[in-house]
């Protein structure tokens, strides 16, 4: 979402510019981005509602939307996810308990706080039972600075190596503004049991809590983003910047247990339609009722 947006606007030019210490309007890329937040803002998007009532939604559209963001995945990070740019995903969910790690010389109180509460709303949607570790955890969220990232890229080479490819694609590419280790690309191929999530310091405010609200649940098995899909945060419009009440849905039905790891869209969707006239939120029209 944020990422995509971010990095089509940011040009080779300015990309250039900032990198080498050359004249530009911009001080740093914290100031790039922080006012990039504030002119989308201004442009009415990167919403906080929970719950917008001027975006209602069937079950019919929730189904729909699982379809494009959990059984399907994008094939390249430099495109936005769109049926010109996506491949069949069957499902994928996180397997047993979730240990997560704060770790980065970055990382702030605020963070620590956003990502609790976060967490809290993930384990209420899917039932994961959910817990800070300081050290051990199998889902490490790093915000790092830029002199602190060598040595991250080499303890993760030691740990995992895709870890560390997906850590190195993002702090080598000045436009990817944060990125979560693929759940498409995980060893087991169904059933997710370690992640990473990787921003940098130069992100702040409501933007730096995007980056962690999409990357962390995107890690758990809701891989796509698609223009269609709305209200939420699985679409590179920048409309809203958090996890909405339709993404919890989105969640919910993942981890229903009428769903098995591995199905493919022709096994799940008469089961996700079921689902979806459940949910909290769906708009019941009266054909419907």
């Amino acid at each position: 979402m944020i990422k995509h947006l971010l990095r089509q606007a940011l040009g080779a030019a300015l990309v250039a510019a900032l990198a080498g210490g050359c004249a530009s309007p911009y001080r740093s890329f914290a100031d790039y981005y922080a006012q990039r937040e504030a002119e989308l803002r201004a442009d009415g998007k990167m919403r906080t509602d929970f719950a917008p009532a001027d975006v209602p939604y069937t079950a019919a559209d929730l189904a729909a939307d699982f379809d494009r963001v959990a059984l399907h995945h994008e094939v390249s990070l430099h495109h936005s996810g769109s049926e010109d740019n996506w491949a069949p995903n069957p499902v994928k969910r996180w397997q047993g308990p979730l240990s997560y790690t704060l770790r980065g010389a970055a990382v702030t109180a605020e963070d620590r706080a956003e990502v609790a509460r976060l967490m809290a709303r993930v384990a209420a949607a899917t039932g994961l039972q959910i817990a800070e570790t300081a050290a051990g955890g199998n889902f490490l969220i790093l915000i790092t600075t830029p002199e602190e990232r060598d040595a991250y890229s080499a303890e993760l080479a030691r740990r995992d190596p895709s870890m560390a490819a997906t850590f190195d694609l993002w702090r080598h590419s000045l436009s990817v503004i944060c990125i979560a280790n693929d759940p498409f690309s995980n060893a087991d191929g169904r059933r997710l049991s370690d992640g990473l999530v990787a921003i940098g310091s130069e992100l702040h405010g409501l933007t730096r809590q995007a980056c962690l609200h999409e990357e962390i649940v995107q890690s758990l098995g809701l891989a796509n983003d698609h223009p269609a899909v709305r209200p939420s945060i699985f679409n590179d419009d920048n409309e809203f910047a958090l996890l909405t009440q339709h993404d919890e849905n989105l969640l919910r039905i993942l981890y229903d247990p009428r769903l098995a790891p591995g199905m493919t869209a022709e096994a799940a969707m008469p089961l996700v339609r079921e689902i979806a006239a459940t949910l909290p939120g769906v708009q019941r029209t009266a054909a419907m009722m």
